[in-house]
């Protein structure tokens, strides 16, 4: 557990460490955030202000919505490169994973196979910029 701390800090805060092992473990971070209601955590893997205003975490942000809440997640796949969402860098790295969630807008409470977790490298480190299916 503390190496997985350590990498995902110095991921997180720009550490000098091989991309691929850094992006790795942002994602298991920001879930396990997400599914602990963390929402400062998962704000602040969020690379833009619309992911943070809608960041994982199961908590009211204004009186017309709510944040979507991760109950579990399962089953996080390789990632998949989608260079058309990179910034100054390495392409995105999109995480297919398991979820099951409720409050997510536009969607029904349930399952959800394989949706995706895009992350990019941003001067701050690795932020979650785009999240959804393909």
């Amino acid at each position: 557990m503390t190496c997985l701390l350590v990498a995902a800090v110095a991921a997180t805060a720009g550490g000098i460490m091989h991309w691929r092992v850094a992006v790795a473990q942002v994602p298991l971070v920001y879930l396990r955030a997400a599914e602990a209601h963390d929402c400062t955590l998962t704000e602040a893997l969020s690379a833009t202000d619309d992911e943070r205003q809608v960041a994982w975490c199961g908590r009211r942000f204004s009186l017309l919505g709510t944040h979507p809440d991760l109950l579990s997640f399962k089953n996080i796949a390789k990632p998949i490169d989608e260079p058309e969402f990179g910034q100054n860098g390495p392409p995105s790295q999109c995480y297919p994973v398991d979820i099951t969630e409720t409050n997510m807008t536009g969607a029904q409470p349930g399952a959800m196979p394989g949706w995706q977790f895009c992350f990019i490298h941003t001067p701050a480190g690795w932020r979650l910029a785009q999240e959804g299916y393909g």
